[in-house]
């Protein structure tokens, strides 16, 4: 294939630079959906909006009926910190991918470019499986700009799921008649206690972080009623379901030490761990040393994304690029600068020319295509 050109480099990093200048968060992302839309429009190719139910996610394609090897975009941002995990440079790269590969006529498979919303708070990828929107896809390419200033293939992530943690009490005023009360920010405090005692026994790779959402509404008043939310991963599902059972254990018992009562409910569904495709992989890595770059491969990501779901669908692999020269803290505001870097475009058009490239690869032949169907997972 050919490089990418000058004009279509521009428009890809203006539209980068213009989502990470407007960020917006889950199922809101009307604007950076809308200026996608308009990319992808202007190059002839028309865009179907609201797919799978969801206003923000769309869908573009050429190529023939039938499946389809899809390229997956994100485009929501983070509460308080923007862009600090660069999904502006996820949009770019699967946004250029698209329109690269789709300039070329030998398909003998369709490619499409699948928006997907709130992968950073909801599931937006796990809503459209749910929805259908998945059925027809073969295969799935994707990427995901890196702090660890490393570029990698066919890695791995944590799987995670979302705990809501409300504890009740009894409300009495704290000063004249605390022995009344019940402190149900006692109990959420307890629990934050108690997780931190239970990190040390956790697996080294195993995660659970927390903030309190709700503790309190007056200082004079024993908070009747406080909430906090949690993130709990693991590397495989059997972990998790351990450390799930764990959490349920150390939650009931800051209950009984605070004489309030807990619920404990989802907030975020179970993102699955990502289970990359050796031979999908492998087309990823060739395309990527053709243009000088030797990626690492299999490494454990100890983040989690929805994608993992897609993954344990159909045969999925995803690049990770730099963003920086040397590592620095993801979902920062170090890594919100770094996404609008002209290091992360230069390395985001790198991407784009290596994944138009893998996914023409596969989209133009069956032979490949079966190979990589009967290649196997690579898992934590």
């Amino acid at each position: 294939m050919k490089p990418v050109s000058s004009s279509l480099a521009d428009e890809l990093v203006r539209l980068s630079r213009e989502i990470h200048a407007d960020p917006e968060l889950a199922y809101q992302e009307r604007r950076a959906a809308a200026r996608i839309a308009s990319v992808i429009e202007r190059h002839g190719v028309p865009v179907q909006m609201g797919i799978g139910g969801l206003e923000t996610a769309f869908r573009a394609r050429v190529g023939p009926p039938g499946p389809s090897i899809a390229l997956l975009a994100e485009y929501d941002a983070l509460a308080g910190v923007g862009h600090a995990c660069g999904h502006n440079l996820i949009a770019m790269t699967n946004v250029g991918a698209f329109l690269h590969a789709a300039a070329e006529k030998d398909l003998g498979m369709a490619i499409e470019l699948i928006g997907t919303p709130a992968e950073e708070d909801g599931g937006g990828k796990i809503d459209l499986l749910g929805a259908g929107v998945f059925d027809d896809v073969a295969f799935a390419l994707s990427t995901h700009p890196a702090a660890q200033g490393s570029w990698g293939v066919s890695g791995t992530g944590l799987g995670i799921v979302g705990k809501r943690v409300i504890y009740r009490g009894a409300a009495s005023h704290a000063g004249s008649s605390p022995e009344r009360g019940r402190n149900a920010l006692n109990g959420v405090i307890r629990l934050f206690v108690g997780i931190d005692a239970w990190r040390q026994h956790l697996p080294k790779d195993s995660r659970v972080h927390g903030i309190i959402t709700h503790g309190g509404d007056a200082v004079n008043v024993i908070p009747a009623r406080a909430e906090a939310k949690f993130g709990i991963r693991a590397k495989d599902l059997a972990t998790l379901d351990t450390m799930v059972a764990t959490f349920t254990d150390v939650a009931q018992g800051a209950a009984l030490e605070t004489g309030t009562t807990v619920e404990i409910t989802d907030y975020l569904p179970l993102y699955a761990p990502v289970a990359a495709n050796t031979k999908l992989g492998d087309v990823l890595a060739d395309e990527l040393r053709r243009r000088g770059v030797d990626a690492k491969r299999g490494v454990l990501v100890t983040a989690s994304t929805d994608l993992g779901n897609v993954s344990q669908r159909v045969p999925t692999d995803w690049v990770r690029f730099p963003v920086s020269e040397r590592p620095i803290a993801g979902h920062s505001d170090a890594m919100r600068d770094a996404s609008a870097s002209d290091l992360a475009h230069r390395n985001a058009l790198l991407v784009v020319e290596a994944l138009g490239a893998a996914a023409h690869r596969v989209a133009s032949d069956a032979s490949l295509r079966r190979s990589i169907q009967n290649g196997a997972k690579v898992t934590a």
